[in-house]
């Protein structure tokens, strides 16, 4: 496989692209807006948990640069918009300054929606409404049908859906190994309104032990770690519905996990059965507060680089024990300190990480996007949870 992929060919043998990006809209002094959602019926411009939380979503894109431009676009609208109100959008994955629960209303939703209302009461209940209000971006990707066609052509498989189907299980299984490097180069939320903490400390900025509160271990993760099976897509769907069957899990969405596999149209388990995986999901991306749109289009092309390098190179199978230390390793990559780290129990993380992008460096060759990752941990380079600690000590992080 790697034969088809250089940084001549990549364009044409890439797949496409959909961003999702949720952020907090915030008043003047720098609280929880308190007004009701501004787009009502715009379909890239959603309500997300709660009401001051919008979801802006792009459609599908064949590059990384439409799929930016495009939030970008929504974003615009979004912050026109509320700048009316003497509003603005958050700029932080942390939420700002919290002065009770109140400040985070629940999505309203009415008549044939209600069951969305109450399904975010129930989330309320079981999360907690402070982590509820962690805001990231979601990645959804499609390989190319025509690489997806020309691997077929060389396996000795027989039906194209079933390949398909498990080219997207053993991808999945490598993002979830391997997630923990995006953690350690996409982080971007150490610092923290206290308030989030505790009342006593509202208005002070916490750096936290972690690059990303939200990707650590006290971020958005189910209060158990999932055990999925992916030996076919039957067993994968099965192994998620057991935990709607027994009450663990009220529906998929509320599978807070790092990696999804999602089917085209509705995001239902009978779906992604009867019709197949149409694309993976990321979902532990941190926004950007140095990127206008949230997102780095040189960090989307990275992660285009490692999808592409883990479909072909990655023939693993993770155990049971395998999938928790992955989860574990996942956690460990948000943690701030990248030298004392240790994942898989032996190197640390920025030693690790040099060493995978040194691999993936091999495997393409030169790359804009690849070398912008290493410079992230070489000395004189800069982490995002580096540069927004940096700027925390010199401002007042909720103010």
């Amino acid at each position: 496989m790697s034969k088809i992929f250089n940084t001549k060919n990549i364009s044409l043998l890439g797949g496409t692209f959909g961003l999702e990006r949720e952020t907090l809209r915030v008043n003047a002094a720098g609280g929880m807006a308190q007004t009701p959602h501004p787009f009502p019926d715009d379909l890239h411009i959603v309500k997300d948990f709660c009401e001051n939380q919008a979801e802006i979503n792009t459609g599908v894109h064949d590059s990384a640069q439409g799929a930016i431009d495009e939030l970008l676009q929504h974003s615009k609208r979004l912050s026109d918009e509320i700048n009316n109100r003497g509003e603005r959008l958050w700029l932080y994955s942390n939420p700002p300054m919290i002065k009770s629960a109140d400040d985070i209303p629940v999505a309203v939703y009415e008549g044939d929606m209600q069951g969305k209302h109450n399904y975010r009461l129930y989330l309320a209940e079981k999360y907690g409404k402070y982590k509820m209000a962690l805001s990231g971006i979601h990645f959804n990707y499609s390989l190319s049908e025509e690489m997806l066609k020309y691997s077929f052509y060389h396996s000795s498989r027989s039906d194209f859906t079933a390949f398909k189907n498990q080219a997207y299980l053993r991808l999945a299984q490598g993002l979830l190994e391997y997630g923990w490097l995006i953690n350690l180069l996409l982080s971007s939320s150490p610092v923290c309104d206290g308030s989030y903490f505790g009342k006593d400390r509202a208005g002070e900025a916490v750096l936290t032990k972690y690059a990303s509160l939200r990707c650590g271990e006290k971020g958005y993760w189910n209060t158990f770690t999932p055990i999925l099976f992916y030996d076919n897509i039957t067993s994968y769907a099965g192994s998620i519905q057991r935990y709607l069957n027994s009450g663990t899990l009220a529906g998929v969405g509320e599978l807070y996990y790092p990696v999804r596999l999602k089917p085209k149209g509705a995001n239902r388990l009978n779906n992604l059965v009867q019709n197949g995986v149409n694309h993976i999901e990321l979902r532990n991306i941190d926004i950007n507060p140095f990127a206008p749109s949230g997102l780095d289009v040189r960090d989307l092309e990275f992660l285009e680089l490692l999808i592409l390098w883990i479909f072909s190179n990655y023939e693993d199978s993770l155990s049971y024990k395998d999938q928790i230390r992955a989860v574990e390793n996942l956690k460990k990559g948000a943690l701030y300190d990248i030298d004392s780290t240790l994942i898989n129990g032996n190197e640390p993380l920025r030693k690790a990480g040099l060493r995978v992008l040194g691999d993936i460096k091999k495997f393409y060759g030169e790359t804009e996007a690849i070398d912008f990752q290493i410079n992230k941990l070489t000395e004189k380079g800069e982490r995002y949870a580096e540069k927004v600690s940096a700027i925390a000590q010199k401002y007042c992080f909720s103010r």
